[in-house]
């Protein structure tokens, strides 16, 4: 009688800890499908875009093809803390003699951009505060690499 009587408890207490496995391990899957396809996911502009631009490489993956794609554009920025954290979500605008020519908001730390060749001042904001750069980008030659890093973590 005393056997039953523990095993009892102990059936109850495996089946409520199997349970609550197998809702971990069914909700486990999902999540890891979730942060995937988000490393996977680099922004490109409209074909229609005067201003060919791509950003992204949260991830290995999509850094990987980011880094692939990077010899098509002239100007490339990369937005870290200062800690060397990467930053997304950042808008970024650049201009030439005082007129928009692209803004948008990056979708990861790399921002790659095809400009004509001119003059441009590329500004980002990070923590309500702009920082801006001045790039002159030839008609032909090496590519203008920016750095922004933001003043806070």
């Amino acid at each position: 009688m005393k056997l039953s009587m523990l095993a009892v408890p102990q059936t109850r207490l495996s089946r409520i800890w199997l349970m609550a496995l197998l809702i971990a391990m069914h909700c486990w899957p999902a999540a890891a499908v979730e942060i995937d396809d988000a490393a996977k996911s680099n922004v490109v502009s409209g074909q229609q875009a005067e201003v060919p631009w791509i950003s992204g490489g949260i991830g290995d993956e999509a850094m990987t093809e980011m880094r692939k794609v990077a010899a098509n554009y002239n100007v490339r920025l990369m937005l870290t803390g200062p800690r060397g954290n990467y930053l997304a979500g950042v808008p970024f605008t650049i201009s030439r003699r005082g007129q928009t020519v692209v803004s948008g908001v990056t979708e990861g730390p790399l921002l790659y951009l095809k400009l004509p060749a001119g003059s441009y001042q590329v500004a980002v904001e990070t923590d309500g505060a702009r920082q801006t750069r001045n790039v002159r980008v030839a008609a032909s030659g090496s590519a203008a690499n920016l750095r922004f890093v933001s003043r806070s973590e």
